[in-house]
């Protein structure tokens, strides 16, 4: 999975018997259509510091950035986008800002090319992703003085050697005192597009994409991928490398649940180019396989609806739908709480957990009895056509079923009908505790039979990861239905993406699509991404918000062209 930790697999037991009023609290949960949670910007100290008003001067003749009314300008001694070249030693680009203050210390956010730091002119330490450089001598005057436009302070520069193509983009904003405090500037967005090197150095060009599969669950299957020159190979998962798949050709043997995912190709010839991810999914007739159990069958909602109850039991499942029937898998996300996956239709649907651990009792929900598995979940669909349908949710007070009727999900929340009134034994003892209500999860993969699908609804479904893809993919899959997803969050070496081949209907419910490592967002299949309002299964509304990511489609920026923010 696109985590931090790799985990290792864990084996598990579990409670094969339930009370039944237990089992009915366990299963009786309705699926939920929107809600989301925001992506919190992340900032982390590191101490540096400079002020160097000469450099500033050279900035400030060489270009200015951005000019804000009535406010800041930020001045960069290279305009944006910055054309740089990969395995070149860049000449310092340097930033400062026209203001009345002086400036003590900068936070930075987003994403900066590899190979490349941004560090203050004196005294301090370097950043090479999002953080904060502090002046070491905030407003002391460097003896050059006397400069126009009111240039102050601290003078942060980018230096080094860029190796990986690509278009990337930061934020800058300056502030009064050390430690982000005071007098703050404007936020300033600025961009590198790091091209390949010519001749020997120059990226190799895939002549021939990986191909997404499903494998029958115990057969082999091979993945291949050629591109032009002599390029090293590294064949990765999930955006982990895999241990000796340095080969044109992977080999994977005895297919299991717990090698579905996303398979791509990373070759370098002095510079690197990714291949397509090829989605590999488990093909299988059982209900499910891998490490889970079905604990029941036939359970009816109080809809009238019938699904099947499946448990985890390790990091890695696969299951199938009775026709006409829903199949629900349980497991409990990262930040502690309940997830429910709802399948219907054709094909299979692989679970593979990340960074596991129990099986436990949850810690957020009076459930003493049930023993989930805990981790960070990516979700392998293949074999689907247009009678498939996935939903993914976190358990709450607004989709508990409630036997005392003190609330009733299937009616309109209201005064009368209020979800804090919910007297499911699921919160006995939990009233005060405090969760996010959404379901926290890796990364959503779709490859069709026919290359039709029905819906995807997981508003109340927050995509993040550290490497890899996270977000939707499902290259060339037409949707009936909607495609709603409540945020996309990429950080460190990860991609987001957004790839589909249409649907009538995509939303960002209540997120913004702001990128912990400011890369663009991947985009296909999109005429419209609506960003509507969202909220919680604890019943927190999550306003819409503005799109706050660059979207982009085969290196074409077209986030005018398809983002669709709310009204004023």
């Amino acid at each position: 999975m696109n985590i931090i930790v790799k985990p290792t697999i864990q084996r598990a037991w579990l409670r094969a018997q339930l009370p039944a009023a237990l089992l009915i609290a366990f299963l009786q949960r309705t699926p939920v259509v929107r809600l989301f949670q925001v992506a919190d910007e992340f900032v982390s100290a590191s101490p540096a510091g400079a002020l160097l008003r000469s450099t500033a001067a050279v900035a400030a003749s060489l270009g200015t950035l951005h000019s804000l009314a009535g406010a800041t300008t930020l001045l960069a001694s290279k305009t944006s986008p910055a054309a740089l070249t990969a395995g070149t030693q860049i000449t310092q680009i340097a930033f400062t800002v026209t203001d009345t203050i002086n400036i003590a210390s900068w936070k930075i956010g987003g994403a900066l090319p590899p190979g490349l730091s941004l560090s203050a002119l004196e005294g301090g330490g370097s950043l090479t992703g999002p953080g904060m450089l502090d002046a070491t001598t905030p407003g002391v005057d460097d003896g050059y003085g006397g400069m126009s436009g009111g240039i102050a302070s601290t003078t942060p520069f980018l230096a080094g050697t860029p190796t990986q193509p690509g278009l990337y983009t930061f934020t800058l904003q300056a502030f009064e005192f050390a430690g982000l405090a005071g007098l703050a500037s404007n936020t300033f967005s600025y961009s590198i597009n790091v091209t390949a090197g010519g001749g020997g150095g120059s990226a190799p060009t895939v002549t021939t994409q990986p191909t997404s599969r499903a494998v029958a669950a115990g057969a082999s299957t091979t993945l291949s991928v050629a591109a032009t020159g002599s390029p090293t190979i590294q064949w990765q998962r999930n955006g982990g490398d895999l241990t000796g798949a340095t080969s044109a050709t992977l080999s994977l043997a005895n297919v299991q649940p717990s090698d579905a995912g996303l398979y791509a190709a990373v070759l370098t010839s002095g510079a690197t180019t990714t291949s397509d991810a090829a989605i590999v999914g488990v093909a299988t007739t059982s209900k499910v396989i891998g490490t889970g159990t079905e604990l029941a069958a036939d359970i009816v909602y109080p809809t009238g609806a019938k699904y099947d109850q499946v448990l985890p039991s390790g990091g890695a499942l696969a299951v199938t739908a009775d026709a006409g029937q829903v199949t629900r898998s349980s497991f409990i996300d990262l930040n502690d709480d309940i997830v429910q996956v709802e399948f219907s239709g054709a094909g299979t649907l692989s679970l593979v957990l990340d960074s596991t651990s129990g099986p436990a009792a949850p810690v957020n929900y009076n459930q003493p009895s049930v023993a989930y598995i805990k981790g960070h979940a990516g979700i392998v669909i293949t074999g689907a056509d247009e009678t498939t349908n996935v939903s993914v949710f976190s358990v709450g007070r607004v989709n508990a079923n409630d036997p005392t009727g003190g609330f009733n999900f299937l009616n309109p929340i209201s005064a009368t009908n209020n979800p804090a009134n919910n007297g499911s034994s699921l919160f006995v003892g939990h009233a005060t505790t405090a969760y996010d209500g959404v379901a926290d999860i890796g990364f959503i993969a779709i490859s069709s039979a026919n290359g039709k699908f029905g819906g995807l609804r997981a508003s109340d479904a927050s995509c993040f990861a550290t490497q890899g893809m996270t977000g939707i993919y499902a290259p060339g899959v037409t949707f009936n239905g909607p495609v709603f997803i409540g945020d996309i969050n990429a950080s460190d070496a990860a991609t987001p993406v957004f790839v589909i081949g249409s649907s009538p209907d995509t939303r960002i419910t209540g997120g913004d699509l702001l990128q912990t490592n400011g890369k663009p967002v991947q985009v296909n299949g999109l005429t419209q991404l609506k960003f509507t309002a969202g909220g919680t299964s604890n019943n927190v509304a999550l306003p819409a918000q503005n799109n706050r990511a660059v979207l982009q489609q085969n290196g074409t920026d077209v986030t005018s062209q398809v983002v669709v923010n709310p009204s004023p």
